[in-house]
């Protein structure tokens, strides 16, 4: 070799394998960063999907922050919503998160008894008399008179002047008006005993009015009324009305937009029940992912794999790296002179088709016993085991 001239170093096996293996957890390490995350929320989606209260918690910690609770709460207080404001204060001291003392003093004061009472005063008591409101004060007033027998009157009335007018009657109505009447006299002939389903009666004709209901659900509540289904139809108003108790009037109004059956007024009594003043807050931010999965199974299924397969990977791929790092350091046994000496002599008595039989007997004419061992592992025989009767026969 002259001057200036140099040997190219082969990269051995080894090397190759450990940068082979050292790629993989890169490129695996790398996707994680995506993959894993994706498929934990996918992953719990999936497992909470009949839990209203759950999915809640799961979509809020995703969209939820700080800067978030902070400009939705100077947008109620803007549109003077005091009650919006209030809720998302309460959500925000569920979560942890830090509400600046000034905005607080902002919301208690949209909400003291005065301000509530000064802006709410006519709205309501025209709701109470007429059942119609145009804010939340006019609702609540037209609720307020629904929890007694005069409200399910007036409703029947109105009804009856637009069908004496040859206006449309609405049969929703008319049916809940005729079951609020038998409620009414239930709850004074138990003492109270059937208030949720009174309530709910309440809740949902309030919501009719306000265009609320959506199509499926007055049609499943119109098929219960008439099909003779009223334990069904019961079950769906105290879930209503359950919701109502807990969460407010218009909580409630806000989940049935979104609710199109009974399973639906299960979930938000379900999620009224657990997160309580903080349930107006969940469906402003939420909408209708406050209760249901909205995302394609087929998609959720999708990350779950994904994520399965990237940690398989990323495990096989550190195994095999740590493994193709220390396999040079393995001592590796070499054969015997006596066992090079037999295998040779086998070898030229048999060719290279010898057996572990030939080995052996090349190394007992050389005067050695057991010396098969070490090169049996040089050719790749088998031997017996120790004491089978194969094994005994061969020995000297």
């Amino acid at each position: 070799m002259t001057v200036g001239q140099f040997h190219r170093v082969q990269p051995s096996p080894a090397m190759h394998r450990f940068l082979a293996a050292a790629a993989f957890l890169l490129a695996f390490a790398g996707a994680a960063h995506w993959v894993l995350p994706a498929g934990r929320y996918a992953l719990d989606l999936a497992l909470a999907q009949d839990d209203a209260a759950r999915i809640a918690d799961i979509e809020l910690s995703r969209v939820l922050t700080p800067a978030s609770v902070a400009s939705e709460i100077e947008s109620a207080l803007s549109t003077d919503d005091g009650e919006l404001a209030a809720s998302f204060i309460t959500l925000a001291d569920a979560r942890g998160i830090e509400i600046a003392p000034a905005l607080r003093a902002r919301v208690a004061l949209a909400n003291s008894t005065a301000t509530v009472a000064a802006r709410g005063a006519g709205a309501f008591g025209k709701g109470f008399v007429t059942g119609e409101g145009e804010d939340l004060a006019g609702l609540a007033g037209a609720a307020t008179g629904d929890l007694t027998v005069w409200g399910d009157v007036r409703d029947l009335g109105r009804e009856a002047l637009h069908w004496a007018s040859g206006e449309p009657v609405d049969p929703l109505m008319v049916g809940l008006a005729g079951a609020g009447i038998v409620a009414t006299g239930a709850t004074y002939a138990a003492f109270g005993a059937p208030l949720t389903l009174r309530a709910g009666l309440s809740l949902i004709k309030g919501a009719r009015r306000a265009g609320v209901v959506g199509a499926r659900l007055a049609g499943d509540m119109m098929g219960a009324l008439r099909g003779g289904r009223r334990v069904e139809a019961a079950a769906t108003l105290a879930d209503i009305g359950r919701a109502g108790t807990k969460a407010g009037t218009r909580a409630t109004f806000a989940g049935l937009a979104h609710v199109d059956d009974a399973a639906g007024a299960g979930r938000l009594a379900r999620l009224a029940d657990v997160k309580g003043g903080q349930t107006l807050a969940i469906f402003k931010t939420l909408g209708r992912g406050a209760l249901f999965v909205t995302e394609a199974i087929a998609k959720l299924a999708f990350w779950v794999i994904a994520a399965a397969v990237n940690l398989f990977g990323l495990v096989c791929a550190f195994n095999a790296m740590v493994v193709a790092s220390v396999r040079p350091l393995w001592k590796r046994r070499r054969p015997t002179p006596v066992a090079r000496t037999a295998s040779a002599v086998s070898i030229a008595l048999f060719g290279r088709r010898a057996t572990w039989q030939a080995r052996y007997l090349a190394g007992a004419l050389l005067g050695r016993r057991a010396t098969w061992q070490a090169g049996s592992r040089s050719l790749g025989c088998r031997l017996p085991v120790a004491g089978t009767r194969a094994h005994a026969d061969l020995l000297p």
